[in-house]
């Protein structure tokens, strides 16, 4: 006997929840759209800009909100018709920051994992950011990374075959 009172409360319960539930999602009228908020107001401070003794243009805008810096490099190529070998730039531009020819890929890669930044490259420019206190190593490897590019044939070969298979 005591089972079924039991068991007679624990549906009574269940059914209960159960008509609470539909209660409350059929108060939300899904009809309408909500109500957008305000606008976020977006500022942006006018770069700081200057010119490295190799010509290089360099343009500063700071932030100091979060201890996060980041870079971004574009190479200026100039366009080519690349004909019957379309598709060796993104090539070559996947091969870059994979390693230089001062520092392995192996230890480049772990290196970058370590510092918990993020580096990338392809053949119009790269972009790496980090944490503040890692802002002049990271910017250390990236400048490895584009002026002493890893550009084995070993790689070039890999980097061949993965092209191939898609």
């Amino acid at each position: 006997m005591k089972t079924a009172i039991n068991m007679n409360n624990k549906i009574v319960a269940f059914f209960a929840l159960f008509i609470m539930t539909i209660g409350a999602s059929a108060q939300i009228d899904r009809s309408q759209p909500p109500v957008a908020g305000p606008e976020p107001e977006i500022s942006i401070d006018k770069p700081e800009e200057f010119t490295l003794k190799n010509g290089l243009k360099v343009l500063v805008v700071e932030n100091h909100k979060l201890p996060r810096v980041s870079y971004s490099l574009r190479i200026d190529n100039a366009p080519v018709a690349t004909g019957k070998k379309a598709g060796i730039e993104s090539l070559i531009g996947s091969m870059l920051g994979n390693g230089t020819t001062t520092i392995s890929k192996d230890d480049f890669n772990e290196e970058i994992d370590f510092l918990g930044a993020n580096l990338n490259f392809g053949i119009s420019g790269g972009f790496a950011s980090s944490l503040t206190k890692y802002s002049d190593r990271i910017l250390e490897l990236m400048a490895d990374a584009a002026i002493n590019p890893l550009l084995t044939e070993e790689e070039f070969d890999k980097e061949k075959l993965n092209y191939l298979k898609v």
